[in-house]
């Protein structure tokens, strides 16, 4: 009968549930998976320098064991790295010895008090894993959000004076799970602190109209995919994305003229993926 597994202990959860590649392609594949034990040989090793065997007796395990951990750990986050993958942090058999809780807003994992280091609340806190135990942790799969400048429904031909901007959040099969609207700011939008607060929310991709290169840089900059030449009703535009038949259209609008952009007017339809 072989013996039962150890369980491994982890001496501080992650800062962050996982990681989203940031311009890639426009329709994100499949995430790989780094358990909690394959990130602590990583932190252990990697991050504080130290050697397997020293790395092995932290987290209570044999150093065979450590040795496997630590390779599956590197060829997952080569993974992610090199195919542009989504990178999520959950699960595998552990323990640790403070109590840890999960922000049921922000979804961040912290240790010793219900005050979220993150987001400062401190209501509802789920205890995820009392001192001492074992258990299999598994975390809420990150969400993808998709913005678009909208006007009376539809993708707004021009970015920067849109009336606002439409939010979909999708959930692990990529189904839209929910809709939220975001107010435009005054004035121009290419000049305004929209990428940030956007980025703040947690948008992947953007599906936009028509865009000039300044605003399109600055959403990059801010971890946000943009995808231009999209027009017609915001639902639409969306269902078109998730079924991968849209791709930028690469072209990119110069005017800042009240009303919008004169030369792009009257488009339709979007630029579909070959």
């Amino acid at each position: 009968m072989p013996r039962p597994r150890k369980c491994c202990y982890i001496a501080q959860p992650p800062a962050v549930a996982g990681m989203r590649p940031v311009g890639g392609d426009s329709v994100a594949p499949e995430a790989v998976t780094l358990r909690y034990d394959e990130y602590e040989a990583i932190r252990l090793i990697d991050h504080q320098g130290l050697t397997q065997a020293a790395a092995a007796e932290r987290m209570g395990i044999s150093r065979s064991t450590c040795t496997r951990l630590y390779d599956r750990a590197r060829r997952t986050l080569a993974a992610a790295l090199v195919e542009g993958r989504p990178l999520r942090i959950e699960g595998g058999k552990i323990c640790h010895s403070e109590r840890w809780y999960r922000c049921p807003h922000c979804r961040r994992i912290h240790t010793g008090t219900l005050r979220c280091p993150a987001c400062r609340r401190n209501e509802d806190s789920e205890i995820l894993g009392q001192p001492n135990t074992t258990y299999n942790p598994v975390n809420t799969v990150i969400m993808e959000k998709i913005a678009l400048p909208t006007r009376n429904s539809a993708v707004d031909d021009h970015f920067g004076h849109c009336e606002c901007y439409t939010i979909f959040t999708l959930d692990a099969d990529r189904r839209i799970a929910g809709r939220q609207t975001l107010p435009a700011a005054e004035g121009c939008g290419c000049k305004s602190d929209i990428a940030p607060r956007l980025h703040a929310m947690g948008v992947d991709v953007m599906l936009a109209g028509n865009m000039g290169d300044g605003a399109k840089n600055v959403l990059q900059r801010n971890g946000i995919a943009v995808i231009r030449g999209c027009h017609g009703p915001v639902e639409e535009v969306v269902a078109a994305y998730l079924a991968g038949r849209i791709a930028d259209s690469g072209d990119a609008c110069a005017h800042h003229h009240e009303g919008g952009c004169p030369e792009h007017r009257g488009t339709t339809g979007w630029h579909l993926a070959e």
